[in-house]
């Protein structure tokens, strides 16, 4: 016997809708129940996917997966009980996630939408490229008296002076004063900007104009250090991974108008009054 096409449509169609509301009534059904809290399968299945993802490459059992969700709900009952979730500094703190979780679900969709062009990455780069630099450093550490700080840092400008007086190459102070891992490969730091160097690490060779030029002597919260550039790489041979962090950059520096526009219309909704006497 032949069935007509759109009756085999209609059996088709019912057929999976009927799977589907299996399919949603099993995802519904309890599978773990602590005291009155009830953890149906299909919460459980999204915790276990969370559980997956926090160690890569180890996946848990499904097995660990209950007991860290019975050992959850267990402790969150208790810390009701024990009244905890009424502590001043616990609801501070939820507030912040309040705030953050607003930021992320309203503000930086918005944000992560913003067009940067070639031209502004380009313009962005010319005033902060990528450098490659050697180094001779001297360490200090938290807490180091300053007595031995203030040597150091004598040190460094002696070592300094010794090298624009011509008294050997800066190779070799490297060798026989710099301190730290950058000494066993020549004081080399490889290509690095904003993304990876100190700030005053950076800027102090960013203002080095000619590769082989040696900067003053620069005190970050690791040492003293005396830089020499080495190169500076063109725009075309730019780091994708460094290009990634400037398209980021420009959209957050964009992304203070979306922020702005968007607190604006909040305050505007609510009654927010300063006293300003307070603050003189």
């Amino acid at each position: 016997m032949l069935l007509n096409k759109s009756f085999l449509s209609v059996v088709i169609v019912s057929c999976l809708s009927l799977a589907t509301k299996h399919s949603h009534a099993q995802e519904n059904k309890t599978l773990i129940k602590v005291n009155n809290k009830r953890i149906s399968l299909g919460e459980f299945r999204r915790r276990f996917e969370q559980n997956s993802q926090l160690v890569p490459g180890k996946k848990p059992t499904e097995e660990e997966v209950v007991k860290n969700v019975i050992y959850f709900e267990l402790a969150t009952q208790e810390a009701k009980r024990l009244s905890l979730h009424q502590d001043k500094d616990l609801q501070e703190q939820f507030d912040i996630l309040l705030y953050q979780s607003l930021v992320r679900k309203n503000i930086q969709p918005k944000i992560d939408k913003l067009k940067i062009s070639e031209k502004e990455v380009r313009e962005f780069y010319n005033t902060n490229p990528l450098v490659r630099t050697q180094h001779i450093i001297l360490l200090t550490q938290p807490g180091m008296q300053s007595s031995k700080i203030e040597k150091q840092k004598s040190q460094a400008n002696k070592i300094l002076k010794e090298i624009r007086e011509g008294k050997g190459s800066f190779e070799s102070y490297v060798d026989k004063y710099s301190e730290g891992p950058s000494a066993k490969t020549g004081g080399d730091v490889d290509w690095g900007a904003r993304h990876k160097l100190l700030p005053a690490y950076y800027d102090a060779a960013l203002s080095l104009k000619k590769v082989g030029e040696i900067s003053n002597v620069v005190a970050t919260p690791y040492g003293f250090h005396i830089i020499k550039l080495t190169g500076r790489k063109p725009y075309k041979e730019i780091d994708p991974i460094y290009k990634d962090f400037i398209i980021r950059t420009l959209k957050e520096e964009k992304g203070q108008d979306v922020y702005e526009d968007y607190f604006k219309m909040l305050r505007a909704r609510a009654k927010v009054t300063v006293d300003e006497t307070l603050l003189k």
